[in-house]
C-alpha cells in the first residue's frame, strides 16, 4: 500500500522536476515500497538526478537531458491534467465528469476539450457536468459552464449541470446567468435519473 496520497506524490515530483530542469538536483523524489506507477516515475527521476548529479556532461549531452527533463514534465501535466478532469461512462451514450478545486482559464479549456473529445468518441447522449466540489463560481466560471452547455448541444449531446449548492444558485441568480438556456440539478443522484430517461432507460427497485 502507498505511504503517498496521488496529489501528495504529484505534488513532490512536480517539485523535484522544475528543480532538476533549473540544475538543482538536491531535491529527491519520494518513494516507499508500493508498485504505483508514480512510484516508479519517482524512482526513476532520482535514479536520472544522481546520474546528472555525479558526471560532468557537455553541451550537447546537457540538452538531451533537458529534453528527456521537458518529456517527463509534459508527462506529468498530461498525469494532472487528466487526473483534474476525469470522464466517466456511466451507461450507454452517457458520461460523467466531476469537477472539484479552482476552475482557472486554462482548465476551462482543457476540461471544454476533453468533453467535447470524448462526447464524440463515445457518440454520447447526456453529459453530467457536476460541479458541487468548485471551490468558486463567479462570472467567468458560470459563463463558462454556459458555453459548455451550448457547445456540447451543437454536437447533439444534452449537458445536465448537477451539484448546484444553494450558494451557487444565488450566485448565478445575482450575476444575471440565463439558466433557462441550461438543465440543472440539486444532486448527481438526480442528473443520473434524469439522464436514463433522456436515453429512454428506466431505473426500477430490485
Amino acid at each position: 500500500m502507498s505511504d503517498f496520497t496521488e496529489e501528495e506524490r504529484l505534488a513532490d515530483l512536480t517539485q523535484v522536476i522544475m528543480g532538476m530542469a533549473s540544475l538543482d538536483f538536491s531535491q529527491k523524489a519520494r518513494i516507499d515500497d508500493s508498485e504505483a506507477p508514480l512510484n516508479t516515475i519517482a524512482m526513476g527521476l532520482n535514479m536520472l538526478s544522481e546520474e546528472l548529479e555525479a558526471s560532468v556532461v557537455s553541451k550537447s549531452e546537457l540538452s538531451n537531458k533537458n529534453e528527456q527533463l521537458e518529456t517527463l514534465a509534459q508527462q506529468q501535466k498530461n498525469m494532472i491534467s487528466q487526473m483534474a478532469t476525469p470522464i466517466a461512462k456511466l451507461w450507454e451514450g452517457i458520461l460523467l465528469m466531476p469537477l472539484v478545486g479552482m476552475m482557472t482559464a486554462a482548465r476551462v479549456q482543457e476540461t471544454l476539450q476533453n468533453m467535447l473529445r470524448n462526447i464524440s468518441d463515445a457518440q454520447a447522449k447526456v453529459f453530467i457536468l457536476d460541479i458541487g466540489g468548485v471551490t468558486l463560481i463567479d462570472t467567468f466560471t458560470a459563463n463558462h459552464f454556459l458555453k459548455m452547455a451550448k457547445a456540447t448541444r451543437l454536437m447533439g449531446c444534452t449537458c445536465i449541470l448537477s451539484g448546484i449548492s444553494p450558494q451557487a444558485a444565488q450566485t448565478m441568480v445575482e450575476l444575471g446567468i440565463n439558466v433557462e438556456e441550461i438543465i440543472t440539478t440539486g444532486t448527481m443522484k438526480d442528473a443520473i435519473e434524469l439522464s436514463f430517461r433522456y436515453t429512454g432507460f428506466k431505473l426500477t427497485r430490485v
